[in-house]
């Protein structure tokens, strides 16, 4: 009896133990939940929200790698990434992504279809729960999306027509985050349903009693109109997030700078670290450092093995001038739609 009770309480937690490493998922019943209702009034009183189908599928952007890059990364770099990393990717399954209209009440603007692409499991950082927003604005002939490049750091990409070769998002695996790409509809990910973005998906991830796994945007889902980008999905980012996004806004334009994507990389990098970091506020260090940390266990950049652990301000200049990151291909190619990028 202890021994069934044991294997009812690991099903019911879906605990995936591979390779010694335990994946928990204590709140996929949370997360993938499935209401028997369905309502949109989770928006600010000037705005009204629904959801139409036809209207969802036409406009989803185009994406690639969002049910494909994390098994890819896993199979491919399986030898190089940490054990755990290996083992959360290969557990990660896709929820699904869940959509919505809002248009204010006057029906003056645009219309902006919320999209939240939802996986049980993130890799880098590991924690349960993972929502990627992509915004998607339309206004006539106008159409152009605000996506979270990374840690919910907002940036703007103009779309092409439906249906067409042209701009588009790469999923970076492990992150889930996007990057600008222009994607030829032959890899454009297929068979997305957009299914029903409700309040009770919405008041079922806002709360999750743990902090990881739960959904951290709030405002500018009920107001997407106020949203920016740059700027942030969180209404109050913490210094953690600023700074991650200040980082990463340095080696977009060290790659809009440089063609040489190696130079770009150690450029970037350098700026990042003198601009973002500077010698009056040492503390977001360790931030600076696990953005790179990041970067290396998601396969976009190479740090001596010797160094992932060691990293520290008393080396950390002398490494950025002696160039000790890497570009990978992988990186290269995800990274290079920052050069066509807004």
């Amino acid at each position: 009896m202890a021994f069934l009770l044991k294997g009812v309480i690991a099903i019911l937690r879906m605990e995936y133990k591979v390779c010694g490493y335990m994946v928990e998922k204590k709140f996929r019943h949370l997360i993938a939940v499935s209401p028997e209702s369905t309502s949109f009034k989770n928006v600010d009183r000037n705005l009204v929200a629904w959801y139409d189908e036809d209207l969802l599928q036409k406009h989803l952007p185009p994406t690639a790698g969002v049910t494909t890059a994390d098994g890819l990364l896993a199979k491919s770099l399986s030898n190089y990434l940490p054990e755990e990393t290996v083992d959360a990717l290969n557990a990660t399954d896709f929820v699904g992504v869940f959509g919505r209209i809002v248009q204010r009440k006057d029906q003056k603007g645009p219309l902006c279809l919320q999209y939240l692409y939802v996986w049980d499991y993130q890799a880098v950082p590991v924690h349960e729960g993972d929502y990627e927003p992509i915004y998607v604005y339309v206004d006539g002939h106008d159409r152009y999306a605000i996506y979270d490049l990374v840690h919910y750091c907002t940036r703007r990409i103009d779309l092409g027509k439906t249906g067409k070769d042209g701009p588009g998002l790469r999923v970076v695996p492990g992150w889930h985050s996007f990057l600008p790409a222009t994607l030829k509809t032959s890899v454009v990910d297929k068979g997305l349903e957009v299914k029903p973005l409700s309040d009770q998906h919405l008041e079922s991830w806002w709360n999750i009693p743990e902090d990881h796994p739960r959904l951290k945007i709030k405002g500018f889902i009920t107001d997407p109109f106020r949203l920016k980008a740059p700027g942030h999905f969180m209404d109050e980012p913490d210094e953690e997030a600023r700074t991650m996004c200040c980082t990463f806004k340095e080696l977009e334009s060290a790659f809009k700078e440089f063609e040489n994507p190696r130079e770009a990389l150690i450029e970037g990098l350098k700026r990042a670290f003198s601009g973002c970091i500077g010698i009056f506020a040492l503390h977001r260090l360790s931030t600076f450092i696990s953005l790179m940390g990041e970067m290396d266990n998601v396969g976009m950049i190479r740090i001596p093995s010797a160094l992932r652990s060691g990293l520290n301000i008393a080396n950390i200049g002398t490494l950025l001038s002696e160039g000790f990151a890497s570009l990978t291909e992988g990186g290269k190619n995800l990274l290079s739609g920052f050069r066509n990028s807004e």
